[in-house]
């Protein structure tokens, strides 16, 4: 079994180093952003009580979250996820939407992979 890594830091300093870490989320995201990394960054607002923005732009953040605005999207366009962003990158974007289906789409499929990887890490340490 292996044992988790702690730390001592003191609130004010986590909350130091959360600001400074959204700021990438305000500046950066969407263009650039890694869906592991915001999951721990949500996680990390939970326990500080703060939220990053693609919380209230996604109306959550959480498995469930993402499986909905895949489903969202899919439905709409009588599609599964995978044949939208095919399509898209095959023809191209004929809509705003599709651009914005294209980036929720793919970022939901990658938060979805990346808690998965992460469920297979925590499984991996029991």
């Amino acid at each position: 079994m292996t044992r988790r890594k702690t730390i001592d830091i003191e609130v004010d300093d986590l909350k130091r180093i959360y600001e400074y870490a959204l700021s990438h989320c305000r500046e950066i995201c969407p263009e650039k952003r890694d869906p592991y990394t915001c999951i721990v960054i949500v996680e990390i607002g939970k326990l500080l009580g703060v939220s990053p923005p693609c919380v209230e732009d996604y109306g959550g953040f959480s498995e469930k979250t993402f499986k909905n605005l895949i489903k969202e999207i899919e439905d709409r366009r009588g599609k599964t996820i995978e044949q939208v962003l095919e399509e898209i990158r095959d023809k191209g974007y004929k809509s705003l939407q599709d651009q914005i289906d294209e980036m929720d789409g793919r970022f939901a499929l990658d938060v979805l992979k990346a808690y998965e990887k992460r469920r297979r890490k925590e499984e991996e340490k029991d």
